[in-house]
């Protein structure tokens, strides 16, 4: 894979999970990252695990659009142009259709699609980026496939990789690429949780799924390196399924 040396990439829900290891593992190819996320403390955590120099904090709360624009200029004047900028912060719930409801499904549109929308939208401003871009979206294998109980976020993600498809059209001539990552369940804090709600029945079945097992961040993280880099040049508008099988069945 080639190197990402002078790239700089905002990757948001960075203190945890698939954001926490694209950014090391963007940083180990020689990118300089801007951590985003709510939790300040976990940020800086993150920031002192990796390798390299000039990586920056950026805590802002994404279920308030109005903190984005502020959030896009802090990354550029601590980065300078962005190449880069990854999705990673989600919202997950096990929402059953008798427990939907309209507040819920809005808390995870909001995180998991107008978040991204809006960042990529400040970023499309000739000062805020560089001469070439890429977005990576992170969804989800169940916005490809169904699966009980997770309607509402299964809903999310899929817009989460349609509307990547869409503005990759849009923005080509601009040299923005823009693609998505359907993941599989990965080993995370947010699928501890999932874990307990199903029980140790739904929990094995879910399991059973994945043909190759259950994967780890740093198996998606690794796609999201991918599709940042110059390697996918001549990629714009996929969903890559990073999923052990799941959406083959």
């Amino acid at each position: 894979m080639k190197s990402l040396a002078d790239h700089t990439v905002l990757i948001t829900g960075a203190s945890s999970g698939i954001g926490r290891a694209s950014a090391r593992l963007a940083a180990e190819r020689g990118a300089r990252i801007g951590l985003v996320a709510r939790n300040e403390a976990a940020l800086r955590a993150t920031r002192d695990d990796l390798p390299g120099t000039g990586h920056v904090v950026l805590p802002a709360d994404l279920s308030d659009d109005s903190t984005i624009p502020d959030l896009v200029r802090r990354a550029v004047d601590e980065l300078g142009a962005l190449s880069g900028f990854v999705h990673a912060a989600g919202a997950h719930a096990f929402t059953p259709l008798r427990t939907l409801s309209a507040r819920k499904i809005a808390e995870l549109y909001q995180l998991n699609v107008a978040a991204a929308l809006l960042i990529l939208k400040e970023l499309r401003r000739p000062e805020a980026r560089a001469e070439e871009l890429s977005a990576v979206f992170v969804s989800s294998a169940v916005g490809i496939v169904g699966s009980p109980g997770v309607s509402g976020y299964a809903a999310s993600k899929a817009a989460v990789a349609a509307a990547a498809r869409s503005l990759a059209l849009e923005v080509a001539d601009e040299k923005i690429r823009v693609n998505s990552v359907a993941a599989g369940v990965v080993s995370t804090p947010l699928t501890d949780k999932m874990r307990q709600l199903v029980g140790p029945d739904g929990w094995s079945r879910i399991e059973s799924a994945h043909p190759l097992g259950l994967g780890s961040p740093d198996d998606i993280a690794s796609a999201i390196i991918f599709l940042l880099s110059a390697d996918a040049r001549w990629i714009t508008g996929s969903t890559m399924a990073v999923d052990g099988g799941y959406t083959a069945q």
